[in-house]
């Protein structure tokens, strides 16, 4: 068995597993107080995730970064040069994994800062050992299922400005929803069950975004690949399960993630909302308004011993802004409201007399 091949293969897929009305959902800042330990000419950091981090738990935030998983902390790029204007290409630190080590940042393969010149530094968490730096980009392949994928950089630093200060930014843009109903379901006696949410393109089994990048951790840009790429669709069950199956990743490939809806995935007089589950949100390189973007929401309606499996169909594209998904950083969430129409009857006062009907014979 290569034990190195699996290794990486595993790596991969960690850094890469961590993702009606449209309105910007707000999202709150985390700081955190950190000291640095060794001497001052060691190379150390602090870091903090800028208020476009969300709080909830399944996203990159510092107390992801602070964490003890494999994959928390930050990797580090670190670029010497001469004078603040000078392109160097004299490598400090290469994806540097940098993580919590109680009450300061800490790396490994120790970097003392030179007695002159400058030194800039681009970070991205959660860390892997792929990426690798070129003219400023990371790869980002997203079709591996994306994570929260976060950067910063502090350039032109001296020795003065040691530790090391960085502010992570949300590179992608997250997409979440709710569904809720037109009605007081209490007064009803009604219960609705969301079986199954689908976001989907052109058709129910075609995909919708470009799923992979070059990401500047300079500039915070993104670069699409040249070509289509893989586009995904995406589902969400009670179970993450699509008929209670469990896919291989090579099936999942093939048709896109399944998610989990919030549980139980009902609305009635006790619960007023059906979400995605916390760790179920999708994660997308900012890019141009798809051309096809078409929602499927499968449900059930139970009143009394009635019950009445409903399927709805929307075209997103109708309620979308002009350019939603275009930078980073930013996070929507769909408000997705079921209609549920009472019966009513109307009466007139007037009762139309019987009209006689003449008998005539029908051929058999």
């Amino acid at each position: 068995m290569n034990l190195n091949y699996h290794k990486m293969k595993f790596l991969r897929l960690a850094f890469y597993v961590l993702i009606a009305q449209l309105v910007l959902s707000g999202c709150a800042g985390e700081a955190v107080e950190e000291t640095s330990s060794s001497s001052s000419s060691e190379i150390n950091f602090d870091a903090y995730v800028g208020r476009n981090a969300s709080t909830r738990s399944e996203v990159t935030d510092i107390t992801f970064l602070q964490g003890g998983k494999f994959n928390a902390g930050f990797g580090v790029f670190a670029i010497y040069k001469h004078t603040k204007e000078e392109n160097s290409s004299l490598m400090l630190m290469d994806n540097e994994h940098v993580t919590w080590q109680e009450n300061h940042w800490g790396y490994t393969n120790t970097r003392y800062w030179p007695n002159e010149g400058f030194v800039d530094f681009y970070a991205f968490a959660p860390h892997s050992d792929v990426p690798k730096l070129d003219n400023f980009e990371i790869d980002f392949p997203a079709n591996m299922s994306p994570v929260d994928l976060v950067y910063a950089n502090a350039e032109n630093q001296k020795k003065a400005d040691n530790p090391v200060k960085f502010t992570f930014k949300h590179a992608l843009v997250r997409l979440g929803f709710d569904i809720t109903a037109n009605q007081e379901l209490e007064e009803k006696g009604a219960v609705i069950t969301v079986d199954k949410v689908i976001l989907y393109g052109p058709e129910e089994n075609k995909g919708i975004f470009l799923m992979g990048g070059h990401l500047n951790l300079k500039t915070g840009n993104w670069v699409p690949y040249d070509n289509d790429g893989i586009r995904w669709f995406y589902t969400w069950t009670k179970d993450g399960k699509v008929d209670g199956k469990d896919e291989t990743p090579e099936e999942q490939k093939k048709r896109g993630p399944i998610y989990k809806l919030s549980a139980p995935p009902l609305l009635d007089h006790e619960h007023d909302k059906v979400t995605n589950a916390d760790d179920s949100y999708i994660f997308i390189i900012p890019q141009p308004r798809p051309a096809n973007f078409n929602l499927k929401i499968t449900y059930k309606v139970q009143q009394g011993d009635l019950e009445e499996k409903v399927e709805v169909y929307k075209d997103l594209l109708k309620v979308l802004p002009k350019d939603p998904f275009g930078v980073g950083g930013k996070a929507y969430t769909f408000h997705f409201k079921l209609s549920l129409d009472p019966v009513k009857f109307n009466v007139t006062t007037d009762v139309v007399n019987w009209n006689e009907v003449k008998n005539e014979t029908m051929p058999l």
